[in-house]
């Protein structure tokens, strides 16, 4: 890797790519403070000595530059709750396998702006790749382009994973629960980590079923602890129990159990979340009828004008974590610039993250003390306010409220 660089020496400036932005707009060159995380300024063919240097087991060229030991522990994981319990194929020193289906690959990926790349080999078939793009859509672990290359070169080979372990369904049933991930990669990103990714585990026939926003998937047992997803070829999933609490840890992250009462609290939570606004624009429409039959004391016994305090709130709270999370997705410097200093869009987030608590305590307030509303509709103000309350307080525990999205 003679020329490959952290920095950008003159040299190397003149014959680096340009980045481009899925628009087709160039992108400029970024210099960012942790370098070693995805500031490698290098060419496919000096990044494929990493890829040699793994198959070789620390040797490239016919030259020794790592025992095979330490290749051995840069592939395995030591470090985390479920080492202890056999889970070893987890991330170890800047390597993990790739979480896909069919025949495991090990490597890493990188990425900043539009420049991603992605490097992965297998020892069985003794092959590897590089792959690395400057635009588009981009490379990553599981992107089409990366499942072609890693299926062609081990068309003739099948998966041999562990055998599964006769586990019954009792033993299986003490992994059961609703999952919360704990691990989010910083604080920016945390809501959408932990509701999003939130699953259900749940045991029958033998196997795990671990079901979440993507859909459901098996996952068989190898040991009491250590579980496969039936489509992949190594153990990926581990349960520990550490301090009172089950843990499920993969490759990249970790979730805790959560307690009964929680669970019910955040599915409660959520369906009001989800009703509340269908709800609200179904008494709009019969107001809006009763408007039209000049029927006054049924609009006022409808409640719309205390309604109005919980929707309002609603929309404080979609424009807080959307335009957040508008910017985070997007691509390129120009999109997290945005949310990188105090601009008028950040300032809108911190006034709408102030709003939404606020009009969802005054929403409560006001729909307990409503006189003279139909009961059903007190009780529909009731529960979608004290479902924003409920959000409030999570937003607020862990730093969304009056959130400074600059400063994350």
């Amino acid at each position: 890797m003679a020329t490959a660089d952290f920095d950008l020496p003159p040299a190397l400036a003149q014959r680096i790519a340009k980045s481009y932005a899925p628009d087709g707009t160039i992108t400029p060159y970024q210099y960012i403070i942790l370098k070693p995380a995805c500031s490698l300024d290098t060419t496919a063919r000096e990044l494929a000595q990493i890829v040699r240097l793994m198959l070789g087991r620390g040797t490239a060229d016919g030259r020794r530059i790592l025992t095979p030991a330490s290749v051995d522990r840069i592939e395995r994981s030591e470090s985390n709750l479920a080492a202890k319990v056999g889970f070893t194929e987890g991330y170890g020193v800047r390597n993990a396998p790739f979480p896909e289906k069919g025949i495991a690959f090990r490597g890493h990926n990188g990425q900043i702006d539009a420049f991603t790349a992605v490097e992965g080999c297998n020892v069985r078939c003794n092959c590897g790749y590089v792959l690395m793009s400057n635009g588009g859509d981009a490379l990553d672990f599981n992107t089409p382009a990366t499942a072609l290359v890693e299926h062609y070169l081990t068309r003739r080979m099948k998966m041999a994973p562990p055998p599964t372990a006769a586990m019954p369904n009792a033993n299986l049933q003490r992994y059961a629960g609703i999952y919360r991930i704990i691990t989010p990669p910083n604080a920016l990103v945390r809501p959408f980590v932990e509701i999003l990714s939130t699953t259900r585990v749940s045991a029958d026939d033998r196997k795990l079923t671990m079901t979440g926003l993507g859909g459901s998937n098996a996952y068989l047992p190898v040991s009491d602890h250590v579980f496969r997803r039936f489509d992949r070829e190594l153990p990926g999933m581990a349960y520990v129990e550490n301090d009172g609490n089950l843990y499920r840890l993969t490759a990249f992250n970790a979730a805790v159990r959560m307690p009964g009462w929680q669970a019910t609290i955040l599915i409660v939570t959520v369906g009001l979340l989800i009703a509340g606004p269908l709800i609200a624009l179904l008494l709009g429409l019969v107001w809006l009828v009763l408007l039209a039959a000049r029927r006054r004391d049924a609009r006022r016994n409808l409640g719309f004008k205390v309604l109005v305090l919980p929707v309002l709130s609603f929309l404080a709270l979609v424009a807080t974590f959307g335009m957040a999370i508008i910017q985070i997705t997007g691509s390129g410097t120009s999109a997290i610039a945005m949310i990188a200093s105090p601009t008028p869009y950040a300032i809108t987030i911190l006034i709408c993250s102030i709003l939404f608590p606020i009009l969802a305590v005054w929403g409560l307030w006001a729909s307990l003390r409503a006189g003279r509303l139909y009961r059903v509709s007190q009780i529909c103000m009731i529960a979608f306010s004290a479902a924003l309350v409920v959000a409030s307080i999570y937003a607020a525990s862990i730093g969304w409220v009056g959130v400074r999205i600059w400063t994350m």
